[in-house]
């Protein structure tokens, strides 16, 4: 474990962190790279950051520190507590998740271009048992890419309303608010419970498809946005109704966000692709950040496009982390 002592760098993350809140060190660091620029210089800047903070040297750390935070990097920390282990979920995509259970909320440090050149917010979200939140309960690798491109391009959502679809537990969403977004509605479905008893299981099964979601989610993220101290909403959105000529969103947005929308072609790119359009306003853009190799994803630009119209821009990134690696797209949609 690295150094824990009286450290300035750290301290001015706790800062951030509401009264009683603790912090142990720095867990993971995670890097938004464009693909194809390979350089040394962010992993040499990490390693400097890290020894400091093994060595005690408070101004070295904090001096490290600022300088991590003008890259696009996010800097997670561990909570107060450990993190008591999980379970694995094999999904249908053939993905294997662990289902992790931490004593206290995950805390990304990242860039906010909204302050200026120096500036950092910190964004807290707490998971759930993936058997109360699918696919939702955590957060996966696109959604910490897409919040460290939001922050680093505060300009994009800043005085803006804006749209989580899809948002688990929001940190995306969160990340827009804490980058000056004028508000933010975060959404994802809730699937419920079979409610009869006369049901069998394979009747219940196939009413009830855990990885879309469950009754936790929203319940969660209302308690997240609480915990950043943003006002979102939290609104229940089943992508499938979006397909019916009838549908009226509640509400159109000049930004729609969404991290990893994409996990297998049975979640319809039709249903996505109307809940983009029809939520995205006159003049606004839609930002969707996927993992590649996901069924579906190459699908996505004409599901919207060919269908809607309008111009879907797209650039390969990679999401490197200190265990490994995910290639990601962003896709850039401008209705016509």
């Amino acid at each position: 474990m690295w150094c824990t002592t009286t450290i300035a760098a750290l301290s001015a993350v706790a800062a951030l962190l509401p009264p009683g809140g603790a912090l142990r060190s720095p867990s993971n660091f995670w890097l938004l790279r464009q693909r194809g620029v390979v350089s040394t210089t962010a992993d040499r800047m990490v390693a400097a950051y890290v020894s400091s903070l093994r060595a005690g040297d408070s101004v070295a750390a904090e001096r490290g520190l600022d300088a991590l935070l003008t890259r696009p990097i996010a800097i997670e920390f561990e909570p107060s507590g450990n993190n008591d282990g999980g379970t694995v979920v094999e999904l249908s995509d053939g993905v294997i998740a662990e289902e992790l259970r931490a004593s206290g909320p995950r805390l990304f440090l990242v860039p906010d271009s909204s302050q200026g050149a120096e500036g950092r917010a910190l964004a807290r979200v707490e998971e759930v048992d993936y058997s109360d939140g699918g696919l939702g309960s955590r957060v996966w690798d696109a959604s910490v890419g897409l919040s460290i491109w939001l922050c680093r391009n505060a300009h994009l959502v800043e005085g803006k309303e804006v749209l989580e679809l899809g948002s688990g537990v929001g940190l995306s969403g969160i990340c827009a608010a804490l980058a000056g977004a004028a508000a933010v509605t975060l959404s994802d479905t809730q699937v419920a419970e079979a409610e009869t008893e006369a049901e069998t299981p394979s009747e219940a099964a196939g009413e009830l498809d855990s990885e879309l979601g469950g009754v936790a989610l929203l319940a969660n993220l209302v308690r997240n946005a609480e915990l950043n101290g943003v006002a979102a909403a939290a609104v229940d959105l089943d992508w499938s109704d979006c397909l019916a000529e009838s549908f009226e969103p509640h509400a159109t947005f000049p930004v729609v966000l969404g991290a990893d929308l994409v996990h297998d072609e049975k979640y319809t790119l039709p249903g996505l692709a109307a809940a983009v359009v029809k939520h995205t306003a006159p003049g606004g853009v839609a930002y969707l950040m996927c993992a590649k190799g996901r069924p579906g994803v190459d699908a996505l630009p004409a599901a919207l496009q060919g269908t809607y119209g309008g111009v879907v821009e797209r650039e390969e990134m990679s999401v490197m982390n200190s265990f490994g690696a995910c290639e990601v797209v962003l896709l850039k949609y401008t209705p016509p």
